[in-house]
């Protein structure tokens, strides 16, 4: 089963918090998906959905008030909830990714991740394990697609290829390594999926900031999928980057400078065989 994440960003901008939104659904669903949201766009003479612009009512959303902007958001909301399977929202604050990520060094020899970056790390940790329990016991390829031209989209390129092609004798890592298939990036104009994802970014950046009526799923370590559709048939996860996650990712970059300080030692290390006599 070919699933598709559709992802977008906000609150990049010096704004104190990195937020990554997006929706989750199969191939059938966005299809039924992009049919309706074509036609709300239709409804209210609208090209496309750019969060930037609603926000400060400029473009297509000049002259809107507030009464519009929120009927707007409903409907949004009304057709992600029918027809997708679940969305997220992944929050990580500027000041968390400082103390536990950065910790006080940049080292030279591996490149550190950017916000936006780390949150689409831990995006590639979470969501297809939560498509696998929601999709049941069917093969997944899981195809992610962002905007294009985004300052970091050379981060997200590079930590796609890098966890998918990481050894590892976990199952669970490698049963998630095994759903991850592409990773492609399109114009928001031309993708609906785009338009909604930067929806729920949106939203969830207006959440962060001020608590609205977003309804988010928080997501404990404990929890499922199943658990989550008892609350809701179409979830939303909050998911933010914590201190023993960020400790944890940050625990990879020392363990791959040690890797790198080994080869370059040339440390080779002892066979446990025993020597032919």
């Amino acid at each position: 089963m070919i699933v598709t994440v559709y992802i977008d960003e906000s609150g990049t901008h010096d704004s104190g918090v990195t937020i990554l939104g997006g929706w989750v659904g199969r191939l059938g669903q966005w299809a039924m998906f992009d049919t309706k949201w074509k036609k709300i766009l239709r409804d209210e003479q609208l090209t496309y959905f750019h969060s930037r612009e609603f926000r400060h009512g400029k473009g297509e959303f000049k002259g809107w008030r507030p009464e519009r902007k929120n009927a707007f958001l409903d409907k949004a909301k009304d057709v992600s909830l029918k027809h997708l399977e679940f969305g997220f929202v992944i929050t990580l604050p500027d000041a968390a990714y400082e103390q536990h990520y950065v910790a006080g060094h940049r080292p030279k020899e591996v490149q550190l991740d950017s916000p936006y970056g780390l949150c689409f790390r831990y995006l590639l940790s979470i969501i297809p394990g939560l498509a696998k329990e929601a999709f049941g016991d069917r093969e997944l390829d899981v195809n992610f697609i962002l905007e294009s031209g985004h300052k970091n989209a050379g981060d997200a390129v590079r930590i796609f290829h890098k966890c998918k092609n990481t050894r590892t004798n976990h199952p669970e890592e490698l049963a998630i390594m095994a759903m991850l298939n592409t990773i492609a990036f399109g114009d928001k104009e031309r993708f609906p999926g785009l338009q909604i994802a930067d929806v729920n970014a949106y939203s969830g950046f207006q959440h962060e900031m001020k608590p609205t009526k977003l309804e988010v799923i928080e997501l404990p370590a404990e929890s499922t999928m199943k658990a989550a559709k008892k609350k809701r048939r179409t979830p939303i996860f909050r998911l933010e980057l914590k201190e023993t996650v960020l400790i944890g990712f940050r625990k990879f970059i020392q363990d791959e400078i040690e890797e790198k300080a080994a080869r370059r030692r040339k440390v080779i290390p002892a066979s446990s065989e025993e020597p032919l006599s």
